[in-house]
């Protein structure tokens, strides 16, 4: 019996040994084991796109000249300038957008520490729109729009160097004034990738400068040489209401007098601007109405005449005509002149 309950605590002991050996060597295998790897997605988040280099840009506009209405364009001397922390040369990459052509006099390059500078001097033709509908009391807009291509706008910016940039008011054109000047930056993007296989199935965007300046005039001068011999046209036709009423031959041959110096004023004023629709146009227009409605007149009262109306009351009623078309004429330009900024100033 003795034997018996010596080998059964022999067996549990062995039993408990082996079930610690079991469990120091499984400890020594988790030790050993190697950390599970976390998802490289989550373990490196995205890296943010870099900021675009900046390069900050200026010009000065020294002189404005040769604005021409028929070609759409107008020229100009200026100096033209940038700034960036980086290498690159951004002026010698500037496209002139709206220019007919750049020349370049002059380059340097001011040593500035921390910064790369650049600066140049040239002359350029630009076209612009031109709005002449209140010549010549009229106000324009000059653009020169410049943009950087070399590298797209999510790599390169330009920013305006606003405190630097104007215009010189002592050569802006005679009888000219400068209103306003603002050099404007934008991002211009295209409809394509450019050749940027980069972009992909992006559009290509580029960043922008524009120079803007306002210019306006008031040449009353101008004006009445524009119109002058439209009112010698006016004066004819009036004349006319005074005239013979059983003398329409005379009457017509008067207001075929004032209506081809009309249309010679009017013609001479389209010659010099190639712009139909100035404020002398609209003048000229109003005048060759008056003329019409004059010869209109001149055939009712010839047909009264001829049935038998008494002729004093005729050539009373003619002159009525003449005093409401006096006044209606004058109302009348006076009314134009007001919608226009030559009535507002």
């Amino acid at each position: 019996m003795s034997l018996a309950k010596t080998r059964c605590r022999s067996g549990v002991c062995g039993l408990i040994a082996l079930f610690l050996l079991c469990a120091l060597a499984g400890g020594a295998l988790v030790k050993a084991a190697p950390a599970a790897k976390a998802p490289e997605s989550a373990a490196k988040p995205p890296a943010p796109s870099a900021a675009p280099e900046i390069a900050t840009v200026g010009i000065y506009l020294i002189d404005i000249r040769d604005l021409s209405p028929t070609k759409g364009t107008f020229t100009c001397d200026f100096w033209i300038w940038s700034q960036t922390p980086g290498t690159e040369n951004v002026l010698a990459e500037l496209q002139f957008v709206n220019a007919e052509r750049v020349t370049w006099y002059a380059e340097g390059k001011p040593e500035v520490k921390g910064l790369n500078c650049f600066k140049r001097r040239g002359t350029g033709i630009f076209r612009m729109g031109w709005n002449l509908r209140h010549y010549p009391y009229d106000s324009q807009v000059l653009p020169i729009q410049m943009e950087y291509t070399l590298r797209d706008a999510a790599k390169m910016k330009l920013l305006p160097d606003a405190a630097n940039s104007g215009v010189s008011a002592k050569n802006i054109p005679t009888g000219w004034k400068m209103t306003g000047f603002e050099l404007q930056p934008d991002t211009v993007a295209y409809t394509s990738n450019l050749g940027d296989l980069n972009l992909g199935n992006s559009r290509g965007e580029f960043s922008r400068l524009t120079a803007i300046i306002d210019l306006s005039r008031r040449d009353t001068v101008e004006y009445w040489i524009l119109v002058s011999s439209a009112y010698v046209a006016v004066v004819m036709m009036l004349v006319s209401y005074f005239m013979e009423i059983d003398k329409p031959a005379s009457r017509f041959g008067l207001l075929g007098a004032s209506l081809f110096a009309s249309v010679i004023s009017l013609r001479s004023a389209l010659a010099g601007l190639g712009n139909f629709g100035t404020l002398a146009d609209q003048f000229h227009l109003i005048v060759v109405g008056y003329i019409i409605l004059a010869l209109v007149v001149t055939i009712i009262l010839n047909q009264l005449h001829h049935r038998g109306y008494e002729e004093r009351k005729l050539r009373l009623a003619s002159i009525a005509a003449a005093g409401i078309v006096a006044v209606s004429f004058a109302c009348l330009n006076l009314l134009l002149v007001l919608r226009h900024p030559a009535g507002q100033g």
